[in-house]
């Protein structure tokens, strides 16, 4: 008789103990505080993004012209400078 209580017991625990250890795991994927805070930030970093792209269309603060793509090379190319020659290696006379 106790043998049979026994064994209704450990097998009671054996089908339970996953229930209750699955309870357990659910509550610590719950998401922190910190994460809460962090996945609030990146929404209203979105948000202010979102805003100046806004502001931006309305009042653009820089233009694309052709004008302001290109470079002004003129002063490279007409003045090509003075060329430089290199007199190669100097030896001190104190060292040999």
């Amino acid at each position: 008789m106790k043998t049979r209580i026994l064994a209704g017991l450990m097998g009671a625990s054996l089908v339970f103990a996953p229930m209750l250890l699955a309870e357990t795991a659910k509550k610590a994927a719950a998401m922190s505080e910190d994460m809460r805070r962090a996945i609030a930030w990146e929404h209203y970093k979105d948000l202010a993004a979102e805003r100046q792209a806004r502001l931006e269309a309305k009042h653009p603060s820089v233009t694309y012209t052709d004008a302001n793509r290109s470079a002004d090379r003129s002063a490279e190319e007409s003045n090509p400078g003075k060329t430089v020659k290199d007199p190669g290696p100097t030896v001190r006379k104190d060292k040999q």
